[in-house]
Order: C-alpha cells, then structure tokens, then sequence
C-alpha cells in the first residue's frame, strides 16, 4: 500500500473539518518544498559578488580570528 493510499484512508476517518485541515497543512508542505527548492539553486559567482557589492563596506584589510569570535 502506498503512503498517499494510507493518508487518504486515515483522512477518510476523520471528521470533515479535520480532512480540511489535512489538506491545509499538505498545502504547507508544498509550499515549504517550493520554496526550500528555489533556496537550495546554487548562485554564480556574478550573483554572490553582486550581492555583496550592494553594501558597499571595505573589508579588503579584514582577518577573521577565531580565537576573537569564540570568545564573544
């Protein structure tokens, strides 16, 4: 038995304020899967210098230090 054949028999269970809320929170789900997929394309590195270049901050004199960081 496939998963969408066992939700739609646990759904038919329900009362039918409780299938709409089945429906809705699929609806979540797609629309969290959507837009999860459109985060994860990877970016060129003409968009990621773009993106930075936007802030306009100097930061060719910066040295990450970590020790610094971690003791914050």
């Amino acid at each position: 038995m496939q998963y969408a054949d066992i939700i739609a028999r646990e759904a038919d269970s329900l009362p039918l304020e409780k299938q709409v809320e089945v429906l809705d929170f699929i609806a979540f789900l797609k629309d969290r899967q959507s837009r999860t997929g459109e985060a994860s394309i990877p970016m060129t590195i003409e968009e990621i210098e773009a993106f930075f270049r936007s802030f306009k901050v100097d930061t060719s004199g910066y040295k990450f230090d970590r020790d610094e960081a971690n003791a914050r």
